[in-house]
């Protein structure tokens, strides 16, 4: 035992405490004097990246002017929290969705929902912000989810895009070779 009763465990402490007080502080000191990088939010919106997916939303088609939505429930049957509910409505023309309704305070936003609709009618928008008090403001119907869709931008991943991203970008190394044989035995014959 040292003096007083304190080892040497006491003074190895104690030298790391003022070393990592001396650290931090010297962190704390580095950035006194930095600009501040706060965004007075309401005021003034960030931008957000290209790839930003937010809150999910029903479009109209471009063309016509019609939703896009068809009904076909694809959406609904892959959603993993099973917060969609759509029912069809037949018509003359095409088939129209009824009614659609997407719990948006159990949504995992997986995306999943996006990436399989054929008609690219439900996409994520370029926004997170519906923020509420009460949950059932987060129950949202088919007008709800088109007003959305009109009152943000959308982002870049509609359904066809994704399913175009998820095709190889090349053939396989294997088929390349089969390919490169059959190539090279050709000439020969």
């Amino acid at each position: 035992m040292g003096l007083n009763g304190a080892g040497p465990g006491f003074w190895t402490e104690s030298g790391q405490l003022v070393g990592a007080v001396g650290r931090a502080m010297g962190v704390t000191l580095r950035n006194l004097f930095r600009k501040p990088v706060t965004v007075q939010y309401p005021d003034v919106q960030r931008p957000y990246p290209d790839r930003f997916r937010g809150l999910l939303a029903l479009v109209y088609e471009k063309d016509t002017g019609e939703e896009a939505c068809i009904g076909c429930r694809l959406c609904e049957y892959v959603c993993p929290p099973q917060v969609i509910k759509v029912e069809m409505l037949k018509a003359e023309k095409r088939n129209y969705a009824k009614t659609f309704t997407l719990e948006l305070y159990a949504c995992e936003f997986c995306e999943l929902c996006v990436q399989v609709c054929p008609t690219d009618a439900i996409v994520m928008m370029k926004s997170f912000d519906l923020a509420a008090a009460d949950r059932r403001d987060l129950l949202l119907d088919k007008d709800r989810l088109h007003a959305l869709g009109l009152s943000f931008e959308p982002s870049w991943a509609t359904g066809n895009r994704l399913r175009d991203m998820q095709a190889p970008p090349k053939p396989a190394r294997t088929a390349a070779k089969a390919d490169a044989k059959g190539e090279a035995k050709e000439p020969a014959a």
